[in-house]
């Protein structure tokens, strides 16, 4: 039970004690009041006095009191009031719960600072599940501690993200130095291993179990390469004029695809296209194999380039759109808890719909997820405000029925003057009030079928 005051004890021989905490990072207060003498008189409460008095125990934090326990003084009847379910307890289960809360925060930052599973997620997730199965005491502690595990959990998913990424780079790059296998334009493969080694060096870590076996994999490709390179010994000098032509179209055609980029997935492909078709191109007289090996690999670096920076922006436009949409989560959950359904709340409410589509898309992982997240609490609210709107319509309803059941009454108590009536001119006066009300019945009955659609749609 939280309110923004103190009760009002109205005792001014009450006595309160406050004494600071920083577990919860606020104050226990114990009000003792009511106390009388032997004559009935209003005294100064003590301790361990039999003087009837009664004694408010709770806590304060940021200007907001809990109570814990209240009992009355004893001329109002000494009853005990407790404000959870911990009863005198309450103190100690809290102290005891926010100590495991930050437990719990310090394993989540230990996950966002240095590990590298795949259970990462599920682990954190499992963290929260034990923090939300204790009682939310609302301290600032608490707090604390949820937006420092909010940190910590994106700390770890960006990590991970990164680790991932570049997981998939190193093995994306150990195929392609498989492919180098059926080749024997030494030159050119050679040059091949040296930009991957180049390659794989600038990416970052993919986890060390992960880096030691593309290390071992890459190692080994390169030596098959010098041992079949060994082996080569003739037959190219027929084929160079050939090989000549074919990379300067080669060349040509990488010239116009890095100029042109319109989808970095695509051009990737054809990219890797043109170099498989390189590779089989054979080789020319050795200067001009070279000059042409720079031409064709300078445009390569060049799209590689614009490639890794598309999906490096790419990526933090992700990482800021969930970010962003993880707020707007928080907020709709924050409105819905209010259980205020106001235009002002509604308005907000919608506009969030609108910040949403501004917040972009959260990359394949994260967008859909996040939507079922936002759906479900924003659903929260209007659930609740539907019902609001139906209660209202049912109690329009009923006042219009009990205006419907006294027009025909009325109407029946008119019917039954007319053939009692005498006079015909009065008659016809009753005849037209008759007709009155039932044009009135009629326009609340119509009221009525509109209330019921309401409450049935």
């Amino acid at each position: 039970m939280t309110q923004n005051r103190l009760p009002e004890f109205n005792d001014p021989n009450a006595k309160s004690r406050r004494k600071f905490h920083n577990t919860f990072n606020g104050y226990v207060i114990e009000v003792l009041y009511g106390a009388r003498d032997a004559e009935g008189k209003p005294v100064a409460p003590k301790d361990g006095e039999n003087d009837g008095h009664g004694r408010w125990y709770g806590i304060e934090t940021e200007g907001n009191y809990t109570m814990f326990s209240w009992q009355k003084p004893a001329d109002e009847g000494g009853e005990t009031e407790y404000g959870t379910e911990y009863k005198d307890d309450a103190l100690s289960v809290m102290k005891e719960n926010i100590l495991e809360k930050l437990q719990l925060t310090r394993e989540a930052e230990e996950i966002g600072r240095n590990y590298e599973g795949e259970d990462g997620e599920e682990r954190l997730a499992a963290i929260l599940e034990k923090w939300n199965a204790m009682k939310n005491w609302e301290t600032p502690k608490e707090a604390e501690y949820l937006a420092r595990y909010e940190r910590a959990k994106t700390k770890f998913l960006d990590r991970i993200s990164d680790v991932r990424e570049n997981r998939k780079y190193k093995e994306e790059i150990i195929e392609r130095a498989k492919a180098l296998a059926d080749s024997t334009n030494w030159r050119e493969i050679q040059n091949e291993f040296d930009y991957l080694r180049e390659e794989l060096g600038m990416i970052g870590s993919a986890g060390e179990d992960t880096d030691s076996r593309i290390r071992h994999e890459f190692h080994k490709l390169q030596d098959e390469f010098r041992d079949r390179r060994k082996a080569y010994y003739n037959n190219l000098d027929s084929l160079r004029a050939e090989a000549k032509d074919k990379k300067e179209a080669l060349i040509g055609e990488a010239e116009k695809l890095v100029k042109n980029v319109t989808n970095w997935k695509n051009a990737g492909k054809q990219m890797n296209e043109l170099f498989n078709r390189w590779k089989e191109a054979g080789h020319a007289e050795r200067e001009i194999d070279d000059a042409l090996w720079e031409r064709f690999n300078s445009l390569r670096k060049e799209f590689n380039a614009g490639r890794q920076a598309f999906f490096d922006e790419r990526n933090a436009g992700f990482r800021k759109s969930v970010e962003a949409k993880t707020a707007l989560i928080e907020k709709a959950k924050e409105i819905a808890a209010q259980k205020v359904f106001s235009k002002e709340n509604t308005d907000a409410m919608k506009k969030l719909d609108l910040d949403w589509k501004a917040a972009g898309y959260s990359g394949k992982d994260d967008n859909d997820r996040l939507w079922d997240e936002f759906t479900a609490a924003k659903n929260v609210f209007w659930d609740g405000k539907h019902e609001e709107a139906v209660k209202r319509f049912k109690d329009a309803a009923e006042r219009k029925q009990a205006d419907a059941d006294k027009l025909k009454k009325e109407i029946e108590d008119l019917e039954f003057k007319i053939t009692i009536t005498p006079k015909p001119e009065m008659k016809r006066e009753i005849e037209r009030d008759t007709d009155a009300k039932k044009k009135q019945l009629e326009a609340v009955e119509k009221d009525i079928a509109d209330l019921k659609k309401k409450i049935e749609g």
